[in-house]
């Protein structure tokens, strides 16, 4: 997939790398056709939360979204939108989290970075779609939802009203957004904030007292017992260790 072949007859060219959007990191871009057919074809989810629960952790699984991982591909023929193949797409993402409750999973976290950026009317209602599927089949599971590196901006009213858990926000890069979510009285009594107020993406001490302003503000809104505490992205982007430059 990353490198090709050409080797025995075969000529397959690399598939393209891009920018995690505004990262230092690079992905391979998914390849889709108009009757792509979506399988598992890796059980490393489900080893690794058994692994964290063999050390008593019940951890979160967390997962590339639907929309996002088809939105962050291409087509590779003419004559359809990859948006559409949403529906061939769900009952994949739906065996996984069957797995994960079948080995007692409680959270789940959807990453769907591409709520920063603007979507289509059609884009907007397949991301309710698919969280509206999740939570018909799986209502004990507690689903967040997670976007990172901007506000959510004009998709902002498609967030609100998804029917899950908890909603992540990425304060580091857009703390604005957070006075948007509190003032406009659409947040769903059931939904918690996750406060992205640690920068997931540098190695400095953070500022605490502006995230306490932050966490404060949110806490007089809704409450303490609906906030959580994160890092505005994942993790993947600092380095783990200063002494070893790890």
């Amino acid at each position: 997939m990353a490198r090709g072949i050409q080797q025995d007859g075969a000529d397959i060219t690399a598939m393209e790398m891009t920018k995690w959007f505004d990262t230092n990191y690079h992905y391979i871009v998914p390849e889709f056709t108009k009757n792509q057919i979506f399988n598992i074809s890796s059980d490393k989810i489900i080893n690794e939360y058994k692994e964290a629960l063999e050390l008593g952790i019940k951890t979160k699984s967390v997962l590339i979204g639907p929309v996002s991982f088809l939105l962050l591909g291409k087509e590779k023929e003419s004559g359809f939108h990859r948006i559409e193949l949403l529906e061939r797409l769900l009952p994949a993402y739906e065996e996984i989290l069957q797995q994960l409750v079948d080995v007692d999973a409680e959270h789940v976290q959807f990453d769907e970075p591409y709520l920063a950026l603007n979507l289509s009317e059609k884009e907007q209602r397949a991301i309710h779609q698919t969280y509206a599927y999740f939570a018909a089949k799986f209502p004990n599971i507690k689903i967040t939802v997670a976007n990172y590196f901007d506000c959510f901006g004009e998709n902002i009213d498609t967030a609100l009203a998804l029917p899950v858990h908890t909603l992540h926000l990425d304060l580091v890069r857009c703390p604005l957004q957070l006075d948007d979510i509190l003032e406009s009285n659409k947040l769903n009594s059931y939904t918690h904030l996750s406060l992205g107020v640690i920068d997931g993406r540098n190695i400095w001490k953070n500022d605490f007292e502006k995230s306490l302003q932050l966490i404060q503000k949110a806490i007089d809104h809704i409450g303490a017992d609906r906030i959580l505490i994160a890092p505005s992205c994942s993790l993947l982007h600092s380095p783990c260790d200063l002494d070893s430059g790890e």
